[in-house]
């Protein structure tokens, strides 16, 4: 069983496509955060926002990697078995793109 209040936060991140579509893109494993610029089209403050919002909802984990960020699944999150059924009926996102070794982070 989950609160109340922590379920309406988490729905409410998991809300927006966007953010939607980095978690069924981060279930294939992990994404470095440059990779969703080019995947979405959309600038790199936005990007941020997105994963920042996850990050804090408890959704994703971070690793760094020189100026480069990361992202994956928290496993340990209560809110993961939540976030696996969801992503198994979406339809799938097509090929994850990975991470130019020239982006800057």
């Amino acid at each position: 069983m989950y609160a109340v209040e922590e379920l309406s936060k988490v729905l409410k991140v998991l809300g927006d496509p966007t953010r939607l579509t980095m978690l069924k893109q981060m279930e294939a494993g992990e994404q470095c955060a440059c990779s969703f610029v080019d995947c979405f089209d959309i600038s790199q403050p936005a990007i941020s926002r997105h994963l920042k919002m996850l990050r804090q909802a408890g959704l994703l984990l971070e690793r760094r990697d020189k100026q480069w960020i990361h992202y994956r699944l928290n496993e340990t999150s209560p809110f993961y078995p939540l976030v696996m059924e969801l992503l198994a009926n979406l339809e799938a996102v097509g090929p994850s793109c990975d991470c130019e070794p020239d982006c800057a982070m």
